[in-house]
């Protein structure tokens, strides 16, 4: 058997065929066995090669997913304005993670979490560790100085943002219900809430 002289395309032909079938058939309806039955005439040895399981897929394609993700960017640009209320800021940024091309993206996955307890813990820490201290606290910071926001503890109010923003995105009922008392206005988001 000759040894496959571009293993990264490979790679990334499984990637592209398992994205598209997440998002066609979701998550759960997609088996190993159907994607390699869209590889043209990969074999379920080299899918296995490249990857342990469907879930380590998934976990590639999501990294994927993410590593291209704009909503970074626009989320620090967002946090620079000098224009904006520390609360106008934090609205405008869930705003945007509402209407993010790839977050939708993402989201269309139909990955349902509680059957990834791999991929739960992982977006779990994502949020604690690297989206509330970098993106949401900031920004939380500056509506407490600024008066827009009333928060006595702004560490643990942006990590509280940043899990129900990446848990229930698209149950944010619940968010606008705690946020109130803060003086965050969510009202912006509700056209975007219905749509989800």
């Amino acid at each position: 058997m000759s040894r496959n002289k571009y293993p990264e395309q490979t790679r990334e032909q499984i990637l592209d065929t398992a994205t598209r079938l997440f998002l066609q058939q979701g998550y759960e309806h997609t088996t190993i066995q159907n994607i390699i039955d869209q590889l043209g005439g990969l074999t379920k040895g080299a899918v296995y090669h490249h990857f342990s399981s469907k879930e380590a897929i998934l976990n590639a394609v999501a990294a994927r997913i993410f590593e291209n993700n704009s909503l970074s960017a626009t989320w620090q640009k967002i946090a620079v304005s000098t224009t904006l209320t520390g609360s106008q800021k934090l609205t405008q940024m869930l705003l945007a993670a509402i209407t993010d091309p790839q977050e939708a993206q993402f989201r269309k996955l139909g990955v349902q979490l509680r059957n990834s307890p791999q991929m739960l813990r992982d977006l779990l820490y994502r949020s604690v560790e690297e989206i509330a201290p970098t993106a949401f606290l900031p920004v939380v910071e500056a509506g407490i100085a600024d008066g827009s926001l009333q928060v006595a503890e702004p560490t643990a109010f942006a990590e509280v943002v940043a899990l129900l923003a990446n848990l229930w995105l698209s149950k944010l009922a619940l968010l606008c219900t705690l946020c109130e008392p803060t003086g965050l206005d969510l009202a912006p988001l509700q056209p975007y809430l219905d749509q989800l």
